[in-house]
């Protein structure tokens, strides 16, 4: 298959079609890697929470303790006492 690089501002790009951009599951982010063969354009899959755990380690070791800060200034005490009933 063919196709032209065409002009996007300082750049040039090119045009997929959708029947590959389907059949390699092609959308948002993509990783591009030079071979020796040419250019290889894989889809980029990112995982839901993909570092949170490092980072919490890393907030831990600096003395942050995320689970005590992260209610830190909301209190609601007057409604505790106030209006709350059993």
């Amino acid at each position: 298959m063919n196709t032209r690089l065409i002009r996007v501002g300082n750049s040039q790009g090119i045009v997929l079609p959708k029947k590959l951009l389907q059949q390699y599951h092609l959308a948002g982010e993509v990783d591009l890697q030079p071979t020796p063969e040419g250019l290889l354009i894989t889809p980029v899959v990112k995982t839901r929470r993909q570092g949170w755990d490092e980072r919490f380690q890393q907030a831990i070791a600096q003395g942050q303790a995320p689970e005590g800060e992260l209610l830190e200034g909301f209190s609601d005490e007057a409604f505790e006492e106030t209006e709350w009933q059993w």
